[in-house]
């Protein structure tokens, strides 16, 4: 009988698991925010905390730090964008065209919301559609006699539905990609078909969901709001094309979407001198603080074992195989999204993927799980977060108990559909 060979476990070190510890508070704090103090402070915080107690040292965060650069980049690049789009009227003028575009039905302009938000997502990311689309629909729809809600659930639920139709399209998916986005016929070819299934199974649930709603015909009145700047509409257009090309030759989407939103608010600077002031306060620079923090925060889980969840769950998932195994392995990553958010559970994820090399087929149930798992309740992904912060400043009154039970009917069928289209 053969001699097997058995290797001790080593035990974390008292600092790992030091360092394990503050991550956790770190992390639950982002996911809680007792006293309604910002996420990102609370990922700051704990990696600060991890640095001075000696749980990480210095030169580990830093490296952990540096590993991001590409995405703070992108995420800098991408608000601008978003900003200047907005600075612009872009987003007033097509919330305008979709009212009249609906033609007196109010089916026909969730529609139109819906497809807003995939080109939105698509091209300046989940975020985007949220911060700067939503709140144009709510104006537009304040112009008609429609209650707001399937419209901004449709700007929700598309916003994470949509998020892996191109690598731009979330934060998510540059963290999970983080050593390496693959080229874009690549992605295509793993990601084309899941994306078409989530976009269009939740457009059928949210019809489904608010159909009451929806039978009545529209009244509207109708303002002028006025084009874009030729100038503004040419500088979007280009921006869409230089990412799509970068994202083909699997280039840096953080370089040049901070290139391009550098581009932006020189644009912007030609219609007016305080643009490019208006631009900055409108980067949500909390978000780079809570992205660069979680870096740091995954680099002491991992230092304390952490990786072998993500281990675990790619090791039963290869051992059941089949269909079952990517819809196992993308409803673990929603449900861990939902319990601690999807940026940390991306770069986790990631991490292990990129290092063990696991079946394509399940890294990317992994993906879809990310980005597509946090349609089930508000705390999934900052979009969503963002997006009651949003509906309150407008006065719309829909809750994070009401987003659970619309999101626990619209986003099973897209899960599901996603990972097994997933390759």
């Amino acid at each position: 009988m053969p001699r097997t060979s058995i290797v001790p476990r080593v035990p974390p070190a008292p600092s790992s698991i030091l360092g394990a510890v503050i991550a956790g508070l770190a992390l639950l704090g982002v996911v809680v925010r007792p006293w309604r103090i910002n996420e990102a402070w609370w990922a700051a915080a704990g990696a600060a905390a991890l640095v001075i107690t000696g749980a990480l040292s210095a030169h580990a965060a830093g490296t952990a730090l540096a590993r991001g650069l590409d995405v703070y980049l992108f995420l800098i690049g991408m608000m601008a964008l978003a900003e200047f789009a907005r600075v612009e009227g872009v987003f007033d003028w097509i919330a305008s065209i979709a009212v009249r575009a609906a033609r007196g039905s109010r089916a026909r302009l969730l529609l139109l919301v819906y497809v807003a938000g995939i080109a939105t997502t698509a091209l300046l990311s989940n975020d985007a559609t949220i911060v700067v689309l939503t709140p144009a629909a709510i104006v537009a729809l304040a112009r008609t006699d429609a209650r707001p809600d399937g419209y901004v659930f449709a700007c929700a639920l598309v916003a994470n539905a949509a998020s892996f139709l191109l690598p731009i399209a979330n934060p998510s998916n540059l963290l999970f990609f983080a050593d390496g986005m693959p080229p874009l016929a690549t992605w295509f070819a793993s990601f084309g078909l899941a994306s078409i299934a989530s976009v269009a199974a939740t457009y059928a649930a949210l019809r489904l969901i608010f159909a009451r709603d929806l039978t009545a015909p529209l009244a509207a009145r109708h303002e002028p709001v006025p084009a874009p700047r030729p100038a503004a509409m040419a500088a979007l257009i280009v921006t869409a094309a230089v990412l799509i090309a970068t994202s083909s030759f699997a280039g840096r989407l953080g370089a040049t979407a901070f290139g391009l939103g550098l581009v932006a608010v020189l644009v912007a600077m030609t219609r007016a001198r305080t643009a490019p002031r208006a631009i900055a306060r409108g980067i949500a620079w909390p978000i780079i603080v809570l992205t660069a923090a979680l870096f740091v925060l995954v680099a002491a889980l991992d230092a304390a074992g952490a990786v072998t969840l993500s281990r675990g769950l790619f090791v039963w998932a290869q051992s059941v195989t089949g269909p079952i195994a990517q819809i196992g392995v993308a409803c673990a990553a929603a449900l861990a999204s939902n319990l601690v958010n999807n940026l940390p559970v991306a770069l986790e994820l990631g991490t292990y993927s990129g290092a063990a090399h696991p079946p394509a087929t399940l890294s990317a149930a992994a993906l879809v799980g990310v980005n597509v798992g946090p349609n089930f309740t508000v705390n999934g992904s900052l979009a969503t977060l963002l997006w009651l912060a949003v509906l309150r400043r407008a006065g719309v009154r829909i809750g994070a108990r009401r987003f659970a039970v619309v999101g626990l009917i619209a986003t099973p069928v897209a899960l599901i559909a996603a990972a097994l289209l997933a390759r």
